[in-house]
């Protein structure tokens, strides 16, 4: 009887210690996924942003300069670090587009983010191609 009671305390030490070891690795997962959707949106709606609102370098109505650019710089080296090798590749073309012609295509870089995330979430990747909205203020006299 005292064999079997010290059997029974060491298989459920044991169960308990393995149930743990898996436990911690899927949380560990889980987190890792998490952290890399919600940075990926981050950069995802960052890059969205500057397409709406135009050049990322601009005069306001005062004549002072609006620098737009540090999110899209941000992102762009984040992807770097968050992103996998497809997208690291398109943000550095993008980077030599705006270094060779002052301007570029995000496209094809948002829409692998849009995937990957898509993905990460269980998601299909959309067939037809979003369209953003953006609405412009008027002045009102």
């Amino acid at each position: 009887m005292k064999y079997i009671t010290i059997l029974t305390i060491l298989t459920v030490a044991i169960g308990w210690i393995i149930v743990h070891q898996f436990t911690s690795i899927r949380d560990l997962k889980n987190f890792r996924r998490n952290s890399r959707i919600d940075a990926l949106t981050n950069y995802y709606m960052a890059l969205i942003r500057s397409g709406l609102d135009g050049p990322m370098l601009k005069l306001d109505s005062d004549g002072k300069l609006v620098n737009n650019a540090i999110s899209v710089e941000n992102a762009i080296a984040l992807i770097h670090l968050h992103g996998n090798e497809q997208q690291s590749e398109l943000a550095n073309a993008y980077v030599k587009q705006i270094e060779k012609d002052g301007s570029g295509d995000l496209t094809k870089l948002i829409d692998t983010l849009r995937k990957d995330i898509r993905t990460m979430l269980g998601s299909r990747d959309l067939v037809s191609i979003p369209h953003y909205l953006r609405v412009k203020s008027k002045e009102i006299i």
